[in-house]
């Protein structure tokens, strides 16, 4: 595709992704990812305008909301279906989770998209509203992408079927998978009294009888978020058909 200058390109190769939380990738571990370009800044309330103005698409739940509304805050309001149907409109497509993480993270696995420093202060995710895209430049990726650790947390491209409360695949994974893991269930169950946390353990697989509905996954911290979502392997969910006032998300492409 042309080159736009409000992507950045993420060359391919190996990235150390995921952590041994079952709340994202298994990891951490290597994985081979081919080159995309992804959006600098998340997608503003501006961009998403000019969008609903060129196709008559519904306009974000919260247009008419002046804490919401401002062209320079991320848009929020919308579905998973809005995001797809922006990216594709913008001749672009919704991040993968893999894709997203190695944006965030790089290849070295660090923890935040500006290092290791647990300096939770250089991304935006204690507020009353999302702020402008633009602000809180420390919160930038090796790559120069800004605010995967704050701001709004963003739709990624993966989806599911949620049963019984639990969007990911309905699988046994074993995590003992590599050294790096194994060096993170010591030290985690050393800080634990010895015993392995909760979210360490393989969990029950979930009754595939149980109706189900289609769930996505979102990553990355927001204004109102909590400080443990704010590392780049985290990963929450909705279902498809809802929308949040914290949730937006950011284009992707092929390179």
């Amino acid at each position: 595709m042309r080159a736009d200058p409000e992507m950045v390109l993420v060359p391919a190769g190996p990235a150390t992704l995921g952590y041994v939380y079952y709340t994202g990738l298994l990891g951490p571990m290597p994985y081979q990812v081919d080159a995309f370009r992804i959006d600098r800044f998340e997608v503003t309330n501006a961009k998403y305008a000019d969008f609903v103005a060129a196709t008559g698409h519904a306009p974000p739940a919260f247009h008419d909301d002046e804490d919401f509304n401002k062209d320079t805050q991320p848009v929020t309001g919308v579905l998973h279906s809005d995001a797809i149907a922006y990216c594709a409109w913008a001749g672009k497509r919704l991040p993968t989770e893999v894709e997203w993480e190695k944006a965030a993270r790089g290849t070295d696995g660090r923890i935040y998209p500006w290092g290791d420093e647990n300096d939770l202060g250089l991304a935006y995710i204690s507020g009353k509203t999302p702020t402008e895209v633009e602000k809180y430049p420390e919160d930038t990726s090796p790559y120069g992408v800004r605010g995967m650790a704050g701001n709004v947390s963003e739709w990624v491209s993966d989806t599911r079927v949620a049963r019984a409360g639990v969007c990911r695949d309905n699988t046994q994974i074993d995590k003992e998978a590599t050294p790096e893991m194994r060096v993170l269930f010591a030290e985690l169950a050393a800080a634990n009294g010895g015993i392995l946390p909760e979210l360490c353990k393989t969990p029950a697989m979930t009754d595939e009888s149980i109706p189900g509905e289609p769930c996505a996954f979102i990553k990355g911290n927001s204004w109102n978020g909590l400080p443990h979502m704010t590392v780049s392997s985290n990963r929450m969910w909705d279902y498809t058909n809802t929308y949040a006032e914290f949730v937006g998300f950011r284009c992707a492409a092929d390179s």
